[in-house]
C-alpha cells in the first residue's frame, strides 16, 4: 500500500512539474504575442482553423457593428458585478464576428443600452475562442440566459443562433476606445494562475513524508519483533 501511495503521489507531483513548464511558456506566448502587430481577422481564422493556436493574437476587422443585437454576458471586472457588451460585425465570409466591446458595471448598464451603432469602422483587439468551460467548472456555471436577459458564457454561436444568424467561432476582446467611459475595453485578463511549483513542492513533500512515516513504522516494527524473540528465546 505504501508503494501504491508514493507511486501516486511522485506521479502527481511530476504531472505539476510538466504544468509548471507549460504555464510558463504560455506566459511566454502570450507576453511576446499580445505586443506584436495586428494582423488581419480572417488571417487569424484561417490559420485557426488550419490548427495554429492564434489565442490573444492582436487581430483587426473593419465593418458596421450591429448593436441591435448585441449580446449582454455577466460578468466581474475588478471586484464589480457587470455585463459585457458582445456585438457582431459581418465577417470575412458574411458570418457574423462578435466583438467584446468591454465592461460596464450594472450601475451603468443605461449607458450601454445607448449606444448608437457606429459607421464603418475599424475594430482592433485580441482573438479569442468560443469559451467552453471544462468540469469541474462547468458543473457550476450556469448555461443560456438569465430571466433578464443576460448571457453567461462567452459563445457567438450561441448569441448569432437566437437571431437566426450563424457566426464564427472566435471573437475579438476590443482594445479600449479613446473618449469612451462605457463599455471600457482592454479588460483581456492576461494574468494567469501559476502556483504549479507550491503543487509539486507539496506533492513530493508528502511523497518524502511517507517514506519517512514508512521508516520509522518499519524500525519500531523490528525492534518490537527482536524483542519478542527475545522473550521467547
Amino acid at each position: 500500500m505504501s508503494v501504491i501511495a508514493l507511486a501516486i503521489l511522485i506521479a502527481l507531483g511530476s504531472w505539476q512539474v510538466r504544468r509548471l513548464d507549460w504555464k510558463q511558456g504560455l506566459i511566454a506566448q502570450v507576453e511576446a504575442r499580445v505586443n506584436a502587430d495586428p494582423i488581419p481577422f480572417a488571417e487569424a481564422m484561417r490559420r485557426a482553423e488550419a490548427g495554429e493556436n492564434m489565442e490573444y493574437t492582436p487581430v483587426t476587422i473593419s465593418g458596421r457593428i450591429d448593436r441591435d443585437r448585441a449580446a449582454r454576458v455577466f460578468g466581474t471586472y475588478d471586484g464589480a458585478p457587470g455585463v459585457y457588451l458582445f456585438s457582431p460585425v459581418a465577417g470575412p465570409s458574411g458570418e457574423d464576428v462578435f466583438v467584446n466591446e468591454g465592461f460596464a458595471p450594472q450601475t451603468e448598464t443605461g449607458a450601454v443600452a445607448d449606444l448608437p451603432d457606429d459607421e464603418e469602422t475599424t475594430v482592433t483587439g485580441l482573438f479569442r475562442y468560443a469559451e467552453q468551460p471544462a468540469p469541474p467548472a462547468s458543473w457550476f456555471q450556469p448555461e443560456g440566459k438569465s430571466a433578464d436577459g443576460l448571457w453567461f458564457v462567452r459563445d457567438p454561436a450561441m448569441f448569432a443562433a437566437e437571431t437566426g444568424a450563424s457566426a464564427a467561432p472566435y471573437y475579438i476582446d476590443r482594445f479600449a476606445v479613446d473618449g469612451r467611459d462605457w463599455p471600457i475595453g482592454g479588460t483581456t485578463r492576461l494574468d494567469f494562475n501559476n502556483r504549479h511549483l507550491e503543487y509539486a513542492l507539496t506533492w513530493f513533500g508528502l511523497a518524502a513524508t511517507l517514506i519517512g512515516v514508512w521508516i520509522a513504522f518499519s524500525l519500531k516494527k523490528r525492534d518490537e519483533d527482536s524483542n519478542l524473540k527475545s522473550r521467547v528465546d
